[in-house]
């Protein structure tokens, strides 16, 4: 079975990494961090929050100094690569994800997001469904929860 697989440039808010920890080890996520500038999920602030949540040990994470080398790398392995922004065109439940690749979700920053420059080095663009008359946009940790699940939901039904 395929797993789930994040990607995140430049992460650094430690209540925001604790949620993805969490995320990821619901669903036996490998989670890939990008930039020197990105907090490590071993920083004291993100421990502690993970250990007042319980979280059992066993996350999988790998780094990146660069999200250039992080795309590069990934490609390299055959991995498809689909970027988040609440620009894009596609709908990301709409998308048909290859059956021969395992597929990454790329986040960008908390606050700026991907630029289209790291866009374009990407397989494809999708974001989330809203009524942006209500809403501007979601959060990462809302984000990571809703793509993260569907895509785990598709391995699962594709594998049953």
């Amino acid at each position: 079975m395929r797993r789930v697989e994040l990607l995140f440039d430049t992460i650094r808010a430690p209540y925001d990494m604790a949620h993805i920890i969490q995320v990821a080890q619901s669903i036996d996520a490998i989670v890939y961090t990008a930039g020197k500038n990105s907090l490590s999920f071993n920083a004291p602030k993100v421990i502690n929050r993970i250990k007042s949540w319980k979280i059992k040990d066993g996350f999988k994470a790998i780094h990146y100094d660069t999200f250039e080398e992080a795309v590069d790398d990934l490609h390299t392995k055959g991995k498809y690569l689909i970027g988040t922004s609440g620009k894009a065109d596609k709908i990301f439940y709409d998308v048909k994800l290859p059956q021969d690749k395992d597929v990454v979700i790329v986040f960008g920053t908390e606050s700026s997001g991907l630029t289209f420059k790291k866009q374009r080095m990407l397989d494809q663009m999708v974001k989330l469904p809203m009524d942006k008359n209500k809403v501007d946009f979601l959060t990462l940790p809302v984000a990571v929860s809703a793509i993260a699940y569907e895509l785990h939901r598709q391995y699962s039904l594709a594998n049953s």
